[in-house]
């Protein structure tokens, strides 16, 4: 894990009350370099064998959980190994952090961790990154992890997965968001750009626009995960 050092970041959403730029003070923390891998997804699950493939409730985990982790093949392809884990829900995600005595970062957190761009470039550049992401072709299979690198040595924080983050339900509406009666229709319907601290941020727009269409028991072929933790790891 990487200590990411306390500082404060502003939102992307503006204060809900006085729609005005506030900047979050974020604590110093731990934050894992890397986005948790197929190899040690499958470590977790040879101890903790309820969250194997098909057994956890449907509560926990909708019908593709783990649809592309196939423990017995990973022996034979190192790229697979150290390939992001995908197809995992919150619940399974929650329950690997806490197996380690971690858990997962907040959205705070991640978006902190996040807005630090690689070395000598700006934020200007983490967009083009992310926005490139969007349009480009997804690959069939995931590549190896360390394709992006930010200023602190975290890794794809950008640019390969979705992440998991706790409150991921923070902003969360139906399905359909006129139907919402608090502030978070705010984020669709164009509104969102009223409570957007820098309009043109279209990359986050589309980040909590996804976040809050999930339930913890979704899963997809682009939605990972990375732990936190708060006080040294061991």
């Amino acid at each position: 894990m990487v200590y990411i050092p306390s500082g404060t970041y502003t939102p992307f959403l503006s204060d809900k009350k006085t729609i005005s730029k506030r900047k979050i003070k974020i604590p110093g923390f731990y934050l894992d370099q890397y986005p948790t891998s197929n190899l040690e997804f499958s470590q977790f699950l040879e101890k903790n064998p309820k969250w194997r493939k098909g057994l956890p409730s449907p509560l926990f985990a909708d019908e593709t959980y783990l649809a592309e982790l196939d423990s017995n093949m990973l022996g034979s392809d190192s790229k697979k190994r150290n390939s992001p884990v995908t197809f995992v829900s919150w619940f399974s995600a929650t329950a690997y952090c806490e197996f380690y005595g971690k858990r997962l970062p907040s959205s705070d957190e991640w978006e902190y961790v996040a807005s630090i761009p690689p070395k000598n470039k700006d934020k200007k550049f983490i967009q083009s990154v992310i926005l490139n992401w969007y349009g480009e072709k997804r690959p069939e299979s995931l590549p190896e992890r360390g394709k992006y690198k930010n200023r602190w040595g975290i890794y794809d924080m950008h640019g390969i997965i979705w992440e998991w983050v706790y409150d991921f339900n923070s902003s969360s509406v139906t399905e359909d968001s006129r139907a919402d009666k608090d502030l978070e229709r705010n984020l669709f319907c164009g509104g969102g750009a009223l409570q957007a601290n820098d309009f043109e941020d279209y990359a986050s727009y589309m980040r909590f626009g996804y976040r809050s269409g999930l339930s913890g028991k979704y899963t997809a072929k682009y939605l990972g995960f990375r732990c936190a933790s708060s006080s040294p790891p061991p």
